[in-house]
């Protein structure tokens, strides 16, 4: 038997970064941070040893090892993850947190929110479970993101949360008090997306045209029938979208003040607006 600092050494050979190997052995042992670097001294059985060198040659090879293992964490929940949808960005749960700061809390018992493109399910779930909110609609342009996102719901005990196909809005009906989506916003041909996801992870939940606003040109009219007054919209973005998303929403909401949020790197993240 050898320890683990050993396979992680040896990992580290490949030229794989630390940071993805340490990813790997969390999902692979199912354990926090704290817990691995409690188990570097310990000496690995001869089987798994086998089965984690195995399984680490996917990433060698540049397959995310969120799609090896299997699960994705969010908010502190471990989400089934595959190449039927995107694996979330760390930035994204911080929108949770700026929805909490935006709805009183505890939410009235028909509070109704309506996430737009759940891929996964990650938004639509933290929020039902997080806001304890009664009534949740996830929509997704792909069925099988959806059988997902049902799986997800289902290992998390989220019950509240129905999911429809829809394309963007057209089979939504009704107001909704919170209208969520982290939608495709990457430009066509754009030099900067990471070539891991470029090989791994679904186009349609990437790309949006040339400019990257091909979703929101859409989406954000289509809201202006299902937005309640006094209702709450949040998007993620690029950081460089704010004034043009700003634009569309002032053309579609001529009262609303959006308002752009930073995420812990700096970066222009999340745009909101109350109707």
């Amino acid at each position: 038997m050898t320890t683990l600092r050993k396979i992680r050494n040896d990992f580290f050979k490949t030229s794989i970064d630390f940071e993805t190997i340490d990813l790997f052995l969390r999902g692979e042992l199912n354990l926090n941070n704290t817990e691995l670097l409690l188990k570097f001294s310990d000496e690995i059985p001869d089987d798994k040893e086998q089965q984690l060198r195995s399984d680490f040659q996917p990433v060698v090879s540049g397959k995310p090892g969120q799609y090896v293992f299997g699960f994705a964490n969010f908010f502190g929940r471990h989400f089934k993850v595959d190449s039927r949808v995107l694996i979330q960005e760390v930035e994204t749960a911080e929108l949770i947190d700026h929805v909490k700061d935006a709805v009183l809390l505890p939410l009235e018992k028909d509070f109704s929110i309506l996430d737009v493109g759940t891929g996964s399910g990650n938004i639509a779930i933290t929020l039902a479970l997080e806001l304890k909110a009664e009534k949740v609609l996830a929509v997704d342009i792909s069925r099988k993101a959806l059988n997902l996102a049902r799986e997800n719901a289902q290992n998390l005990s989220a019950s509240n949360v129905k999911f429809v196909l829809s394309d963007l809005l057209d089979n939504v009906t009704g107001q909704f008090d919170l209208i969520v989506s982290n939608p495709p916003y990457i430009s066509q041909g754009a030099d900067s997306v990471d070539k891991q996801v470029l090989d791994y992870e679904p186009h349609q939940a990437l790309f949006a045209g040339e400019d990257g606003l091909t979703i929101y040109r859409r989406l954000i009219p289509e809201m202006v029938s299902h937005l309640k007054k006094d209702g709450y919209a949040i998007f993620e973005m690029d950081d460089a979208q704010g004034p043009a998303i700003s634009k569309l929403i002032q053309a579609s909401f001529p009262k609303a003040q959006p308002e752009v949020f930073q995420d812990m790197a700096g970066l222009n993240r999340f745009i909101a607006w109350r109707n």
